[in-house]
């Protein structure tokens, strides 16, 4: 009874815990749901977590790239101000801004905004408002491009910056501006005075024909500069001292000109590195028109030049670092010096230098022949390739099966196929890539057609023909002057008894 007696006691006690663990559950479940209004719920916003922004509606902002893309959102006029200033308020990253393809006609002044790179390219855009851009401070890179900008309406006072006691009014971070496929026929001198930093210009596509003065003067005060595109501007020539003032340009097009010649302006591009004169007019580079000294220039490149034919001695010759050099689709090229690329060196006249070219293109030209001593180290370099060329698979190109395929094969396989001979006729459509498999001996064909290699197995055959005949001979003198079979020598007095008639007394 006793034992009975103490479980009971127990098992009261564990009711009355357990009841009064209960109410406090409830007490404190109540207590939360009464205090709701004071603090807030783990799903409610927080003041540190901005609303989407409502411009976030027609456009694209990606949080992660930073980006605000507008672009071919059909706006045809760009936000108002306060609109503008609701990105700030909602947090909404913007250093990229991308506004193109959105039929915009003019630019109205920007509000302070923390943009790097702002994109306006590909619109109508034919006006811009005076210190456009002067709030955007963090401005790196402005893509006007593909526009309706003329020379009248791109003046200095649309790129105005904030206050500067060393500098004019500086966009002072502004280092990239694309003004390419305008209307631009000229540039005010004054144009980039605002830009103390710029380092790339692109007037691509804008038709120039000629620079003239104040678009020199323009080009020339841009001391920075480092990358220039002057291509598809019609230009026929470019002005001497234009490269003079900005010593840094590394880059340099010139595609798609009416150039003729190289041009004399590239004396002063000291520290170019990169240079494409492609779809000029040039015919041949040799003598008094090959390359000047460009002791840094590393590509250069001369493709789709529908007049060239000659690239003589010496065209390359001062270009002492030239790494990479592309020389394609000229269906007229078909001379190419053995001595272009050759350098004397100036103290010792005897000793000859070639620059360390890495990657040669003469692909789709007219080329016949090209000779082993055009370039010293084929076996150091990363691409040759000589595809599509008329080769003539003589003596004279031997080399090319027996050294530069290997040397092609080895290091870029994929460029091996249509190396094919022309000539002669017996070995047109031959490929070189079965000569070189086959350890074939090309046909050494001369001019007219014939086969010297074949001479050899002829001239074996007259020598043993010449050594059998000198015994034969001997032995016919020998049977001559013996008389025999019938064959009797006679002398001067034979001959003359012949013509001798004894007279008769009638004579007399």
């Amino acid at each position: 009874m006793k034992l009975l007696a103490k479980v009971i006691v127990v098992l009261v006690f564990c009711g009355l815990a357990l009841a009064a663990e209960d109410d406090q559950s409830k007490n404190s479940t109540s207590n939360n749901s009464t205090s709701g209004d004071n603090k807030p719920s783990t799903n409610a916003p927080t003041d540190d977590k901005k609303l989407p922004n409502e411009l976030c509606s027609p456009c694209n902002c990606d949080a992660a790239k930073k980006t605000f893309d507008c672009s071919s959102a059909k706006l045809n006029k760009l936000f108002n101000m306060s609109e503008w200033l609701t990105l700030n308020e909602s947090g909404v990253a913007t250093d990229i801004m991308l506004l193109s393809r959105n039929g915009l006609s003019s630019v109205p002044a920007f509000p302070q905004l923390d943009v790097k790179i702002l994109d306006l390219s590909h619109n109508n855009i034919s006006t811009i408002a005076k210190k456009a851009f002067i709030t955007l401070t963090n401005l790196e890179v402005l893509d006007l491009s593909y526009n309706m900008l003329t020379s009248k309406s791109l003046i200095p006072e649309i790129f105005e910056g904030v206050y500067n006691p060393d500098e004019y009014l500086p966009l002072e971070k502004l280092r990239v501006l694309r003004l390419g496929n305008n209307q631009l026929h000229s540039l005010d001198q004054d144009l980039f005075e605002h830009m103390p930093n710029l380092e790339e210009l692109s007037l691509e596509s804008n038709v120039f024909k000629v620079i003239d003065r104040l678009t020199e003067t323009a080009i020339a005060s841009v001391k920075t500069l480092r990358s220039l595109d002057l291509s598809y501007m019609e230009l026929v020539d470019i002005p001497e001292y234009i490269f003079n003032a900005p010593q840094g340009l590394e880059y340099l097009n010139l595609t798609g000109n009416l150039l003729t010649t190289i041009p004399e302006a590239l004396n002063y591009a000291l520290h170019l590195k990169w240079l494409s004169l492609d779809e000029n007019p040039i015919d041949n580079i040799q003598g008094d028109h090959v390359f000047p000294s460009l002791v840094t220039l590393e590509y250069l490149s001369l493709s789709y030049i529908t007049p060239l034919k000659v690239i003589g001695r010496g065209a390359f010759s001062k270009l002492e670092n030239l790494k990479e050099i592309h020389i394609c689709n000229n269906p007229e090229f078909s001379f190419f010096h053995a001595e272009a690329f050759v350098r004397s060196d100036p103290d010792d006249p005897a000793r000859k230098t070639w620059p360390r070219v890495k990657k040669l293109y003469l692909h789709n030209n007219n080329l016949t022949t090209l000779d082993s001593q055009t370039l010293a180290r084929w076996d150091d370099m990363d691409v040759v390739d000589i595809r599509v060329n008329p080769w003539d698979c003589d003596c004279h190109n031997q080399w090319l099966v027996e050294t530069l395929l290997p040397l092609i094969e080895k290091t870029t396989p994929e460029i091996m196929n249509n190396v094919v001979c022309a000539t002669p006729k017996q070995m047109a459509g031959l490929s070189m890539v079965e000569l070189e498999h086959k350890h074939s001996q090309m046909r050494c064909a001369d001019k007219f057609g014939n086969n010297p290699q074949n001479d050899g197995a002829l001239l074996i055959g007259l020598l043993v023909g010449l050594l059998a005949g000198i015994p034969l001979t001997a032995a016919v003198i020998m049977i001559y002057k013996r008389g025999c079979f019938g064959l009797v020598r006679r002398g001067p007095a034979d001959f003359s008894r012949a013509f001798y008639s004894r007279a008769t007394n009638d004579d007399f």
